[in-house]
């Protein structure tokens, strides 16, 4: 079990280090399970890109993302407008939580303005924040997690900070890790 549990760190960990910008922006709203699952659903295409782009400078020619990395973009795209009703939720709150005025701005936008935004920010956030270190994880993370379907490697990840939180550091009913945090149900 002590195996299993360093795996769901290591996980847990890498899908943090794909969003960076995401997990720091939000200090004070939680967002419930579904809201997190919804956000990682609709923001893995981004996040793949921006990763890919990011690490193209330092990743072999044989690695994951070099090679799938497009057709596993395009596969997560095709499910996203499903998830973005919720998505939408989550990251209005995660906007609240780092600017009332942004997260205002934000919630006064329409769907077909505010969507590209979210896609244009989140992609651009990884492509310039993600640590270069990190790129043989994320990639060796997203080979393991390609052949699932967009809505488990959503759902997996959630549960993994869900799992893998530090609960005692912050308020009862509540998971955090990496500045990410769950509202317990």
């Amino acid at each position: 079990m002590p195996a299993f549990r360093k795996m769901l760190t290591l996980a847990a960990v890498s899908a943090l280090a794909i969003l960076p910008g995401l997990a720091n922006a939000q200090q004070s709203a939680c967002l419930t399970k579904a809201e997190a699952r919804s956000l990682f659903g609709y923001a893995l295409p981004q996040v793949i890109s921006g990763t890919s782009k990011r690490c193209a400078q330092v990743l072999p020619s044989d690695s994951y993302l070099r090679n799938h990395g497009a057709e596993l973009v395009a596969r997560y795209t095709a499910q996203k407008s499903r998830y973005w009703p919720e998505a939408k939720i989550a990251f209005l709150k995660l906007g609240e939580g780092k600017d009332a005025q942004v997260g205002q701005f934000a919630r006064n936008l329409p769907d077909e303005s505010l969507r590209p935004l979210v896609d244009i920010t989140v992609e651009g956030m990884v492509s310039q924040g993600l640590p270069l270190k990190s790129c043989d994880k994320v990639d060796l993370a997203l080979d393991l997690l390609s052949p699932l379907p967009p809505e488990n490697t959503a759902g997996l990840i959630a549960l993994l900070i869900e799992v893998t939180s530090k609960a005692d550091e912050v308020a009862p009913g509540k998971a955090k890790l990496g500045g990410f945090t769950l509202c317990k149900d």
